[in-house]
């Protein structure tokens, strides 16, 4: 089975919505008329776009630079967290690249009667997971999306806080000459910031388990995906040779 040419795979899923499934299946017996039956099945396999999908597809077509700008900000998150770095500022600038985008998508899903609050929850859902899943945002940078995902486990860094810093002694006060130093409480005093550093270090540790896992996830996911296609691209396969067939009887 033959991939279907990028060009024309794009070219679908820039249509609107109502356009899609008769121009997939026009373009197929196109192809299956040119005797490329292989190129046939696989575009007949292509599946419509859900709602958000197409927001996103939209979107990545008519203002580049906006979502460019997002998945800029998502990458930064990922190093920052990646290298133990403060959260703060990267998770901040992700939100604020996410909700101008979201406003480009409202209006677009507005134009196309698509702007449910469900419809764009799902697509801010699935613009988070692109700024933060590089494979996700390979699809919607060429928009090509099929279905709307949602942030996890590691790609749901956005919500997540950066640790404290620990806060810094006051200036000691004078002492007057009656008091003295607290060996004790000096004790429990450093006992207490050795727990709080090895903490600190437990929840890089941490971090960086789950980054895995959600990699490991997100894989897993992308596999089932292109089974599903392949599965719908073989029923598509199986369909056209029926038909050869009974043309023969």
């Amino acid at each position: 089975m033959t991939e279907p040419s990028e060009s024309e795979v794009e070219r679908l899923y820039g249509l609107s919505l109502d356009q899609f499934t008769p121009a997939r299946d026009e373009a197929a017996r196109r192809l299956r008329d040119e005797g490329r039956r292989e190129d046939a099945a696989a575009i007949k396999a292509l599946r419509k776009p859900s709602s958000p999908a197409w927001v996103v597809n939209r979107l990545a077509r008519e203002v580049p630079k906006i979502l460019d700008n997002l998945l800029a900000t998502g990458e930064r998150l990922r190093d920052t967290q990646l290298s133990g770095g403060s959260l703060a500022a990267a998770a901040q600038d992700e939100r604020a690249a996410l909700d101008r985008a979201m406003r480009n998508a409202e209006e677009i899903a507005t134009h196309a009667g698509l702007a449910s609050a469900a419809t764009l929850q799902r697509v801010r859902d699935t613009l988070h997971l692109a700024a933060l899943d590089p494979d996700v945002a390979a699809d919607v940078r060429r928009g090509v999306l099929v279905r709307e995902g949602r942030a996890t486990g590691f790609t749901g860094l956005a919500g997540f806080a950066p640790p404290e810093e620990s806060p810094k002694p006051d200036k000691p006060k004078a002492r007057s000459t009656a008091e003295r130093p607290d060996p004790a409480r000096a004790r429990r005093l450093a006992k207490a910031r050795e727990k709080a550093a090895a903490a600190q270090l437990d929840l890089k540790d941490a971090q960086r388990e789950l980054a895995a896992a959600d990699r490991e996830l997100a894989a897993a996911t992308r596999q089932k995906q292109r089974a599903e296609t392949r599965v719908e691209r073989a029923s598509a396969r199986l369909e056209t040779a029926q038909e050869q067939i009974a043309a023969l009887e």
